[in-house]
């Protein structure tokens, strides 16, 4: 078992939702990473990965986020911290992925640590391209989820 599993969610046929699938995989080809760290295609994300948190010690997940930023922008928050939006600022494809999450909480078991890189999208519709705003941000987004594996990893 992974000591860190990297979790990309999104559809990489809606435009910027599939965000969290590309820097996922940006990172992973990145560089040479121990075998304490696991990169995971979430896809569109949903219940398919009850398993995939149950059996995680730490996670990371990539993934679009509709917060009312402007496009590009983003934020490191926890599960605690998406939930507890009151004024609605946060969805996660209507939040699938925190509700397995809490499902794993309340049935099973959830990683110890839970950290959340969450992306502002502009465009979420057919294509495979993304926005001017998230291709120009895109490497300093992918700077930034690398920093945070490698301070999460032993390698």
């Amino acid at each position: 078992m992974a000591k860190l599993t990297v979790l990309g969610i999104g559809n990489i046929l809606m435009s910027d939702d599939g965000v969290g699938v590309r820097v996922m995989e940006a990172v992973r080809d990145a560089r040479e990473w121990g075998q304490d760290v696991e990169f995971i295609d979430g896809g569109a994300g949903g219940l398919g990965l009850l398993n995939v948190i149950e059996d995680a010690q730490a996670m990371i997940v990539f993934d679009a986020a509709d917060m009312g930023l402007s496009a590009g922008q983003f934020r490191v928050i926890t599960p605690e911290q998406a939930s507890a939006d009151t004024q609605g600022r946060i969805s996660m494809h209507d939040a699938p992925f925190l509700e397995t999450l809490a499902l794993c909480e309340q049935f099973f078991r959830r990683p110890e640590e839970v950290l959340i890189l969450a992306i502002q999208p502009k465009i979420v519709d057919f294509g495979r391209g993304f926005s001017d705003e998230l291709t120009a941000a895109f490497d300093g987004i992918v700077g930034v989820a690398e920093g945070l594996v490698s301070s999460k990893s032993a390698g």
